[in-house]
């Protein structure tokens, strides 16, 4: 594991172990607390008619490793509605059971409704 070194306005020079899967430079001139670590994105993506491929459940690794009010631990943080939640590996399983049961329950009966309207008319 490497050292990479921020520079904070609280803290002033701060060395501290830089992930292997880290790939997001780190910004100086900021608080301790706010220094992350962000792995690759990884999405989900669909083709929109008449706009393209548009990605969605954007997840990445991600770590706060100063975080004073929240966990320093390695979690999944995953774009929902514009929002970044951070999930441990039981929240994602449980965010995964409700993205599968969704499509099971929900998703998929839609589409044979869909696809019943079209053979009424």
């Amino acid at each position: 594991m490497s050292t990479v070194t921020v520079r904070t306005v609280d803290h002033g020079v701060v060395d501290l172990p830089e992930p292997s899967w880290c790939i997001k430079a780190h910004r100086d001139d900021i608080h301790r607390a706010d220094i992350h670590h962000q792995g690759v994105e990884c999405a989900a993506k669909v083709d929109v008619p008449g706009t393209g491929r548009v990605p969605f459940l954007t997840a990445f690794l991600s770590q706060y490793p100063f975080a004073e009010h929240a966990s320093r631990a390695v979690t999944v943080a995953v774009e929902i509605e514009g929002e970044h939640y951070e999930f441990d590996p039981a929240g994602l399983g449980d965010l995964a059971a409700s993205i599968t049961t969704h499509v099971l329950y929900g998703l998929l009966p839609l589409r044979a409704r869909l696809q019943s309207l079209g053979e009424e008319a």
